[in-house]
């Protein structure tokens, strides 16, 4: 039975020395491995259109088990992720993470909204490191977690002013009043936490003008890895390229 249907690769495994098998995220929310033949090879003119990314319409055969792609009509290469660095390693965690939060037999349309959101934002010039702080916060319910950040977990102060970091301790935002009963608390910015919290609770389709300070960014982005290693277990495998980047940054 031959398929056409819209979606975004957001996985892609070689297989062999010439095929690959990509996932591609449909436009129903459901996640479909698809195997490539000669995917590898330049002259088949499946090289470039079968990168993570790709957003196009995905002609394919499928009776039992994995499908076969036989065309990919492009939409968008969203080619300018692979010129910069930075901004694939951190449009490949939002990838990774959406890919992570989906069961293989689930549909989640909100997934497909939101991978199609934070690529359209990305190439519109939003920070790529903001945008996986974004698909970070809004996956967490499926990876069974969720954070506070709007009031002091041990005093119960919603004084947003007064938070002064998170605490793994209490699973949640500390004020400076109970700093001393986790010294190891991981101390930020009260507007890192405010705008996590909104962030948090704003739709995705109210996140018009998005611009925050880079250092803000920066420890909103430390915090949510975190929260997955911690509450999750999960270590992503970009994770490794974002933190070489970052001691890059630092020692310079």
């Amino acid at each position: 039975m031959l398929i056409k249907q819209k979606g975004i690769i957001i996985k892609t495994v070689d297989y062999g020395e010439s095929d690959k098998i990509i996932t591609i995220l449909n436009e129903y929310g459901a996640k479909i491995p698809l195997m490539v033949r000669r995917a590898k090879k330049s002259k088949s003119g499946l090289q470039a259109n079968t990168q993570l990314f790709v957003y196009g319409l995905f002609i394919y055969s499928k009776w039992k088990g994995m499908g076969t792609l036989s065309s990919v009509d492009v939409i968008d290469q969203n080619y300018h992720l692979r010129l910069d660095i930075y901004e694939s390693s951190y449009a490949s965690l939002c990838t990774e993470t959406i890919d992570r939060s989906i069961d293989n037999d689930e549909l989640s349309q909100f997934s497909y909204e939101l991978l199609h959101f934070v690529l359209d934002k990305i190439k519109s010039g939003v920070s790529a490191q903001l945008m996986s702080v974004i698909v970070l916060i809004k996956s967490m319910s499926k990876f069974g977690f969720s954070a506070i950040f709007n009031h002091c977990v041990v005093t119960g102060d919603d004084d947003q002013a007064k938070l002064i970091g998170y605490s793994f301790k209490f699973d949640g935002a500390i004020s400076n009043h109970a700093k001393s009963q986790d010294p190891n608390a991981l101390l930020l910015s009260n507007k890192t936490l405010y705008l996590l919290d909104v962030l948090q609770n704003l739709p995705i389709s109210k996140m018009n003008a998005l611009s925050i300070h880079q250092d803000i960014i920066n420890e909103m982005s430390q915090l949510m890895i975190m929260l997955y290693s911690e509450y999750a277990g999960m270590y992503f495998k970009s994770q490794k390229l974002i933190n070489q980047l970052q001691r890059l940054d630092h020692s310079n």
